[in-house]
Formats: C-alpha cells, structure tokens, sequence
C-alpha cells in the first residue's frame, strides 16, 4: 500500500507554517542587518556612538526572540526546546540585566561592540539561511557561512557576555547585596552553557556538511 496523501487540512497547516517562517526569519534578517548597519555607521565615532545607535534596537530585536522559546516547544520548528531557550534567554538577560540595568558599565566597553557585531553578523546569516532553506534555496556558500561562522563567533561573542555581566557586578551592588552572588551565579553557569552552544554546533555542523559531501 502506497503511502497516503496528505489531507488538504494538513496541506493547507504545512504551507500556512511554512509562510509564517519564511516571514518571520526574513524580518529577522532585516532586523540584525539593520543592526549591523547602524555599527558600521557608528563604529568611526567611538564605542560610546556604537552603544547609542544600536543598543535600543538590539536590545528590542533580542527581546522579541523569546518567541523561538515557544516555536521550539509546539513543535512550529524542530529544534531542542532546552538548547533554544538557553542561548535565547541568556541573551535576554544579558540586554535587560547588563546593558538597559547598567549602561555605564557597557557604554564605553569594546566588548559591547564586539558582542552586538558577532550577534548581528552571526543572526542575519542564520536567519536568511532558515528562510531561503524552507524552500530548499539556500546557496552552498550560504549554507557553510551559517555552519562555520560560529567557530569564531561564539567564542567572541560567549566572551564579551561575560566580560560585560563581570562589569556590570560591581554597579549592581549598589542597587543591592543579593544581585552580585546573582550574577557570579550566572557566570559560572557560561562554563557548561557555553560547551553545550559549541559542540550542538558542532554536531550540527557535521550533519548538514558531511550529507552535502555525501550527496555529491
């Protein structure tokens, strides 16, 4: 017995999710290219100019993802629930407790610079990866950027985290007592985090490369 059809119902559920995230990653694209764009654009008139033209957007841009949280949860995408929301909320964290709580321990840091750059550069190419790769049109140089890129990235970006949310310790204790323990607590936690980020990718990597390699 050949296997059955899908059902219109079902058809009409695939192409409406389908659209939803080719729409979805493509604003997204947009959105850190802007970001992007805005660092380049500052980046001559020093690191306070970069922190002002982009720390708004970034930080609302970044704030919106929590809905990949939940697009990984009802199954919307097929990514580990656990490993989303890790790299999500820690983001999250990171734009609210450290750079909106403490900007004058982020403003006049290079690690600022160089953590809105490695997300901007590293999201754009991994949101316009996902979309043209709905429709199977996503080009071999596009496609090894979104699965090497990281090797460099991460550990940028993964450093300048922490770098900041160490900064950010010494304000916060004058807001009080019970934050600093909270963020040396969140700082220990970028030890394993960080080695789960980074050997996902790596597995990830070697399945989407390795089965090009084997197509050919």
């Amino acid at each position: 017995m050949g296997a059955e059809k899908p059902t219109r119902p079902a058809q009409s559920q695939s192409q409406a999710r389908v659209l939803y995230l080719t729409l979805y990653n493509l604003t997204f694209a947009a959105l850190w290219l802007a970001v992007l764009y805005r660092v380049l654009g500052a980046a001559p008139g020093g690191k306070g100019k970069v922190f002002d033209a982009t720390e708004g957007l970034a930080r609302g841009v970044q704030t919106l993802t929590l809905i990949e949280v939940l697009h990984a949860a009802v199954g919307i995408v097929k990514s580990p629930v656990g490993t989303t929301a890790l790299q999500v909320v820690t983001r999250v964290i990171q734009v609210w407790m450290v750079w909106w709580s403490f900007p004058e321990s982020t403003r006049d840091s290079a690690a600022y610079g160089a953590l809105v750059s490695a997300w901007a550069l590293a999201d754009s190419v991994r949101y316009l990866y996902l979309a043209m790769n709905l429709h199977g049109l996503a080009p071999g140089a596009l496609v090894w950027l979104r699965y090497t890129m990281f090797y460099a990235l991460y550990p940028v970006g993964i450093g300048a985290e922490w770098w900041l949310l160490y900064r950010a310790i010494e304000p916060s204790a004058g807001i009080s007592p019970v934050i600093p323990p909270i963020f040396y607590f969140c700082l220990a936690l970028y030890i394993p985090g960080s080695y789960t980020m980074y050997t996902y990718m790596i597995k990830q990597r070697r399945k989407t490369l390795g089965s090009k390699q084997k197509s050919k």
